[in-house]
């Protein structure tokens, strides 16, 4: 259930309204791209007289890869959020003792001692009220970073055609590379939350694990 809901991004077939923020900031983006074309022109011919460092070889493959890369953004970021859903998935989905681990978490929040010869130790029920606490704290800090990471990702896709074009310029390629970072971060957050969370329910709720109490 994690896996499709808290711990992934949503494909944007279940967020119409992506395409279309994306479209017309690609609209706007062609409009614009008019003028940074211009200002490379400019760049270019003053090369050797008020600069020496961007020349007609250098700027006119930014130029195709600004272009290429602003109208491709929407295509390049589903397939990423595809990847970082598949990496959720596949942490949440082994079954290695998650199985084990499931009944046990079950058994601890109804209240059940583990039968005699188990090897592991009895639950009291100060265990449980921790349990139940973490669970409340862990439901709601991955509700907040869900709410925050989808908002990020729908700015993000949103502005990647007038952010990705800045590749066009050495002079604003930063910001690009800027926009590259911030997204791949979002991704790997939720990455991070499926590898935790299944790390902790393994550890202390698997035999041979942690136990607190």
């Amino acid at each position: 259930m994690l896996a499709d809901s808290l711990l992934s991004t949503p494909q944007f077939d279940q967020l119409p309204v992506m395409g279309q923020l994306w479209n017309s900031s690609r609209n706007i983006m062609i409009a614009a791209y008019v003028l940074v074309t211009t200002i490379a022109g400019v760049v270019v011919l003053s090369y050797q007289t008020l600069q020496t460092r961007s020349s007609v070889k250098e700027i006119l493959p930014r130029l195709v890869i600004g272009f290429v890369a602003a109208n491709l953004s929407l295509f390049l970021g589903g397939k990423a959020i595809e990847f970082a859903n598949a990496l959720s998935r596949a942490f949440l989905g082994d079954q290695t003792g998650a199985e084990e681990a499931s009944r046990v978490f079950v058994d601890t929040l109804l209240g059940k001692v583990p039968e005699e010869g188990d090897d592991f130790s009895p639950y009291g029920d100060l265990y449980v009220v921790f349990t139940v606490l973490a669970l409340v704290v862990m439901i709601i800090a991955v509700l907040l970073t869900y709410v925050v990471r989808i908002a990020l990702t729908v700015l993000l896709l949103a502005s990647a055609p007038l952010v990705l074009m800045c590749h066009a310029l050495p002079q604003t390629e930063s910001i690009a590379f800027w926009w590259w970072r911030v997204f791949g971060a979002v991704l790997v957050v939720q990455v991070a939350q499926s590898l935790a969370f299944i790390s902790a329910l393994k550890i202390f709720y698997l035999p041979g694990g942690i136990t607190i109490f």
